[in-house]
């Protein structure tokens, strides 16, 4: 299967209090996309854990075109680039009963040592891939996060709980988007201009014992959060909100 596409129906726990669907739980829907599809391919959790080895995500973008509602069903697809020098691209789509897409994304993907977490290069994972190069990706392949250098930053404390963990035993790469979500409160109108654009880069693991301390910047529809950990950056995150009012099950807006 060189793609997979999947339902999923908006639960009202992946939305705001205001119906949008929660950075975060894109983020959530992507990651379980590419693990549900490296699963069929052969290269799931466990598959990777007998090779010593564990899936880490490195960069995410995504871009909403329209928000959907509540209980409305979505249809999600993705599929692997063409992996160079252990970086593994995939990509993302999710789109409405009338196959419009609402939703497009991307990700940077590397294998991890299970004991010593250095990236490692898995020539037999490399040449198992399947060939996808007939297919034209549905995003960009992701940028970097970069920091907002204007305006004085509203800082924070995250201190990591047992939930915030997945498998690999760190703090799962979507935990950071309700952090932002959360500053983005405090600084916007989010119950008309809610995120159109996120890119997160991931810098070292987060772990339950970390101390995080964030600082969120915003200038207009623009936004940064970064997450350092006794000084060294861990995480970066970026993006924009819609300029426009938009509403969930709305139309595309135009900017």
């Amino acid at each position: 299967m060189k793609t997979l596409e999947t339902t999923y129906k908006i639960l009202s726990s992946d939305c705001d209090r205001h119906g949008f669907w929660k950075p975060a739980r894109i983020l959530v829907m992507m990651q379980e996309l590419a693990g549900e599809h490296s699963g069929i391919l052969g290269f799931s959790f466990a598959d990777m854990l007998k090779l010593g080895a564990v899936w880490v995500v490195t960069r995410n973008e995504f871009e909403v075109l329209r928000y959907p509602e509540i209980a409305q069903t979505v249809y999600g697809k993705t599929f692997p680039g063409r992996p160079r020098r252990g970086i593994y691209p995939r990509y993302y789509q999710v789109e409405d009963e009338a196959g419009q897409p609402l939703v497009r994304g991307s990700s940077f993907w590397v294998l991890a040592d299970v004991n010593t977490r250095q990236m490692v290069d898995l020539a037999a994972v490399s040449a198992a891939m399947p060939d996808t190069s007939g297919l034209l990706p549905y995003y960009h392949n992701p940028g970097a996060a970069e920091e907002l250098g204007a305006g004085s930053p509203q800082r924070g404390r995250w201190q990591p709980v047992y939930t915030d963990l997945d498998r690999n035993g760190h703090v799962n790469n979507t935990r950071a988007g309700d952090q932002a979500l959360c500053f983005l409160s405090r600084a916007a109108d989010l119950s008309r201009h809610p995120v159109r654009t996120l890119l997160a880069s991931y810098h070292r693991e987060l772990t339950e014992q970390d101390q995080v301390d964030m600082a969120f910047v915003s200038e207009g529809p623009a936004f940064s959060l970064r997450f350092s950990v006794r000084g060294t950056l861990a995480l970066r995150m970026s993006g924009r909100l819609f300029e426009q009012a938009v509403k969930p099950g709305g139309p595309a807006a135009s900017s």
